[in-house]
């Protein structure tokens, strides 16, 4: 059960009218502002030239990040990973701890993940635990 504080309320609030689009969930992670919204309405949200998500890092002076919502734990993660796709995504029951294994086609992508000490798979992994707390650990191919 994701709960919402009056902060991340205001802040879905505010995403709507700027953007729009309506907003499912909101929270922070280290300095940036996630933001999901239903499918199909990510592209809406961002705006012309990312117009929407320009004044929104402005109002709330931190990065901003949308993604659409999805039912499982791999469509989650390639909405999160995009506009990088992934070549294989896939979840496993290992010992019966769920694992998430990620392999891309080159490592230009893959460093989109371990960049500055890996903390975009960090970020991944907050997203994920929020969502799907049975997914035990991500391991990049």
């Amino acid at each position: 059960m994701r709960k919402l504080t009056s902060e991340s309320i205001f802040q879905m609030k505010l995403f709507q009218e700027i953007t729009r689009v309506s907003c499912v969930d909101c929270f922070s992670i280290a300095s940036s502002l996630i933001f999901i919204t239903k499918k199909g309405t990510t592209g809406r949200a961002i705006g012309p030239q990312g117009k929407n998500i320009k004044i929104l890092r402005n109002k709330f002076k931190k990065n901003i990040k949308v993604f659409e919502e999805s039912a499982n734990s791999v469509g989650l993660i390639t909405n999160y990973l995009y506009p990088v796709k992934p070549k294989k995504c896939e979840e496993i029951n290992k010992d019966s701890r769920q694992i998430i294994e990620i392999e891309f086609s080159s490592s230009r992508e893959r460093r989109f993940l371990l960049d500055n000490q890996q903390k975009g798979l960090k970020d991944l992994k907050e997203v994920l635990s929020r969502y799907h707390p049975n997914i035990k650990d991500i391991r990049i191919l």
